[in-house]
C-alpha cells in the first residue's frame, strides 16, 4: 500500500470519528433535553457531563435554557456548571483562548447569571494586553452594553467588525428578496429582518460616536430600506440622540414627518422631545 494511499484511508477514518463523536454527541443532548423536560434534571445533569466527556469542548453546543433550568432546579447543577466556567475561565485568563471557548464560557456563565462577571473578565484580559482575538469575542457580547454608556472608543477598532456584519445584512436581505424561490434562501428572511433591526440602531450610534457619519447614513437608509415604520424611526432618532448627534436627529425626525405623515409618529415624536432645549432651535420642516 503507497504512503499516498495510507494517508487517505487515515484521513477518512479520522474524518469518520469526528463525525460519529458529533452524532452521539447530538443524540446526548438530545436525551438530556427530553430529560429537562420531564424534569429529570438528574438524569439531565447526568447527560451534560457524557456530552462533556465525548466532547472534549469539540463540538460544545449548549442549550442555554437548558443549562439555567438544570441550575435553578437543581442544585449540584449549580456547582457543576460554576467548575466548568471556572475551568474555562483559567484557560482564557492564561491566554489560550479562541472565539469557541469564550462562547463556551459566555453560554455557562449566562446560565449563572453572573452578568458583571463577563465585564469583568473582559477588563482583566485587556490590562493583560491580550490578543483582540481573544478580546474580539467578549465585545461580541458587551458592545450594545458598551454603547449604551457611550464607551464608544473602547468599540473604536471593532467598528469594522460590527459595520461589516450590519452590510453583510443588507446584502442577505436583498438576495432574499431576490432569489426568495431558492430554497437555500427561504430561511435568511426572518432572521437577517430580526438582525438589522436588533442591532441596525446601535451599531448606527456607534458610528456617529465615533464620528463617521458616511457610515453611518448608509447604516440608517438601509434599516429604513428594510423598514420604515415609526417604531425604527424611533429607534434611530433615539441612537442619535444618544450620541449626542443632534443634527442627525433632527434630518431623521424630519424624513420621519414627510414619509409617515404627522398623525403616525406616535414613538418618534416621544423620543423628539427628549432632545435638549437648547439643542432642538434648529429648524424642523412642519
Amino acid at each position: 500500500m503507497s504512503n499516498e494511499h495510507f494517508n487517505v484511508d487515515a484521513a477518512l477514518k479520522a474524518r469518520q470519528a469526528i463525525l460519529d463523536k458529533e452524532r452521539q454527541a447530538d443524540e446526548v443532548l438530545a436525551e438530556a433535553h427530553a430529560l429537562i423536560e420531564r424534569k429529570d434534571y438528574k438524569g439531565a445533569l447526568r447527560g451534560y457531563k457524557k456530552f462533556f466527556q465525548l466532547n472534549h469542548d469539540d463540538v460544545f453546543r449548549p442549550w442555554e435554557r437548558d443549562l439555567r433550568v438544570l441550575v435553578k432546579n437543581y442544585g449540584p447543577a449549580l456547582t457543576l456548571v460554576r467548575r466548568w466556567r471556572n475551568d474555562k475561565e483559567r484557560i482564557i485568563l492564561a491566554g489560550r483562548a479562541d472565539r469557541r471557548l469564550v462562547d463556551e464560557w459566555v453560554a455557562l456563565n449566562k446560565a449563572l447569571k453572573e452578568k458583571e462577571r463577563l465585564e469583568r473578565i473582559y477588563w482583566r484580559l485587556k490590562e493583560s494586553n491580550a490578543d483582540h482575538e481573544v478580546l474580539e469575542p467578549f465585545l461580541s457580547y458587551l458592545w450594545k452594553d458598551f454603547v449604551r454608556r457611550r464607551r464608544y472608543n473602547e468599540l473604536r477598532a471593532y467598528l469594522r467588525h460590527f459595520g461589516f456584519l450590519i452590510l453583510v445584512s443588507f446584502t442577505e436581505h436583498d438576495c432574499n428578496i431576490w432569489f426568495s424561490r431558492w430554497r437555500s434562501y427561504e430561511n435568511f428572511s426572518d432572521y437577517n429582518y430580526e438582525r438589522i433591526i436588533d442591532i441596525g440602531p446601535p451599531t448606527y450610534e456607534l458610528a456617529l460616536g465615533l464620528g463617521e457619519l458616511d457610515l453611518a447614513s448608509h447604516i440608517a437608509r438601509g434599516i429604513l430600506r428594510v423598514e420604515s415604520t415609526d417604531k425604527v424611526y424611533a429607534s434611530l432618532v433615539k441612537a442619535a440622540l444618544h450620541a449626542r448627534a443632534y443634527e442627525q436627529a433632527i434630518q431623521l425626525y424630519t424624513q420621519a414627518k414627510s414619509t409617515l405623515g404627522s398623525r403616525r409618529m406616535r414613538e418618534t415624536n416621544k423620543v423628539f422631545r427628549t432632545m435638549p432645549p437648547n439643542k432642538s432651535k434648529a429648524k424642523v420642516s412642519k
